[in-house]
């Protein structure tokens, strides 16, 4: 679960606002008129210039809240087994559709945390990073909506948004308590929800100005994904102050907030036994990620801020964080799971130039190479990374880690090899 439509090899592109699967930058198809919408698509490349103006969000508060009560945490109608628990120093953008123009009229709430308590509070602890997109231009933020739409969840996220979007949405996945590994099912299950753009990185609002000359009106996105982590570990570390185990994980763009969020998380448990699992965010090597990407990554959300700090090389090469973590954390065990030809990932590393006009996803096979290239040179030489590649241009696998028999010997017993601690885990791949 946690964000992308696509499984086997079916063509046709996922929407991105699918509560925890949005993909990292599928597009919703356009109901504009066919002729309206291929000449904005002509003018894609060059509306993905425009330069968003920042400033920096303001700093988050110091110091530990109190702990969370089971009482505090109030049930989440149609979601069984799960309370709310709301979060006042939380920000969403929230993007309501004009029904008369189909344009975003975009705002902001605050979110909090779905919880499902498990049976002992001191046990195992299992944060769960909601996926959605992203977007980091006038563009793909949603000002060229509904010819283009935006590529990133929004809110408002609240126990409704829960209940519907996500618990309901997907039975198969994680938030069911019987489908968790089976080394994990007395685990306290938190799950993080996702409305701000920034694969949970981000600490900017930006406004976004259309180009001069293009139609339409700055966007404004509250990028606080970080800011909105710290102020849930404000009080989720009193509340769990020694689990014995801390799973993280996280699907598309949640994924890619495994790499972002990871080092706070065990900062703030540094005594747990740590497990990182990104479900289909592979965070290529060198410029296999376009270098023009990252910079917008950087530029408009601030993501260094969450990065810099422990990999400033990052900024040249996402892979050097991963390859960080494994070094920092010998001990935890982190696992890359993916489709080897992905997509929705090919489309978030696609190519978009102006000169020449140039708009498309990743080719299939290069993605391929460089998803492998991942794997055997940043995961596999280290003890404690490993992989499970699958066949097929799906996206994600743990909506319903069961639909993915292959390799051997399928993904939810490699899960549970992985962590139990098996000693024979091993990485595994369709050729």
């Amino acid at each position: 679960m946690g964000g992308g439509e696509r499984r086997g090899s079916r063509k046709r592109l996922p929407r991105s606002e699918r509560g925890v699967r949005g993909g990292a930058s599928s597009a919703k198809r356009s109901e504009c008129p066919s002729a309206r919408k291929a000449a904005w698509l002509l003018l894609l490349p060059l509306l993905l210039e425009a330069c968003g103006r920042s400033a920096p969000a303001a700093a988050p508060p110091s110091g530990d809240g109190p702990p969370i009560a089971r009482d505090e945490a109030q049930p989440i109608p149609g979601a069984e087994g799960w309370t709310w628990v709301p979060f006042a120093d939380t920000t969403c953008t929230d993007a309501t559709p004009d029904p008369a123009s189909g344009r975003y009229r975009f705002g902001a709430s605050a979110t909090g945390l779905a919880v499902s308590w498990g049976a002992d509070p001191g046990g195992d602890l299992v944060l769960f990073l909601q996926g959605g997109g992203a977007c980091w231009d006038w563009v793909t933020c949603g000002g060229a909506a509904p010819v283009v739409d935006k590529t990133a969840a929004s809110g408002p996220f609240g126990p409704t948004e829960f209940a519907r979007d996500v618990f309901g949405r997907y039975p198969a996945s994680w938030l069911r308590r019987e489908n968790l590994p089976a080394s994990l099912r007395d685990a306290t299950v938190v799950f993080v929800p996702y409305c701000t753009g920034d694969v949970h990185g981000g600490d900017r609002t930006t406004s976004y100005p259309p180009p001069a000359g293009v139609p339409g009106d700055a966007v404004t996105w509250h990028h606080a994904g970080r800011t909105n982590v710290v102020a849930f570990l404000r009080r989720l570390g009193p509340t769990f102050p020694t689990p014995r185990r801390l799973v993280v994980a996280g699907s598309s763009g949640g994924g890619f907030g495994t790499l972002a969020t990871y080092v706070a998380f065990r900062a703030r448990w540094p005594d747990a036994r740590g497990y990182l699992v990104d479900d289909s965010a592979p965070p290529l090597v060198g410029d296999a990620i376009p270098p023009a990407t990252r910079a917008g990554w950087y530029a408009s959300w601030d993501l260094g801020a969450a990065l810099d700090p422990f990999c400033p090389a990052c900024r040249q090469d996402l892979s050097q964080g991963l390859r960080e973590l494994l070094r920092r954390y010998p001990s935890d065990r982190m696992a890359l799971v993916e489709h080897l030809q992905d997509a929705v990932i090919r489309a978030f590393f696609g190519t978009v130039s102006a000169s020449p006009p140039t708009l498309g996803p990743m080719p299939a096979d290069r993605f391929e190479a460089e998803l492998r290239r991942l794997g055997a040179t940043v995961l596999d030489p280290a003890p404690n990374g490993r992989f499970f590649f699958t066949a097929g241009d799906g996206h994600p696998t743990l909506d319903d880690p069961g639909r993915q028999a292959t390799p051997a010997p399928g993904l939810p017993a490699w899960l549970d090899e992985m962590l139990s601690d098996a000693p024979g885990w091993a990485s595994a791949s369709d050729p």
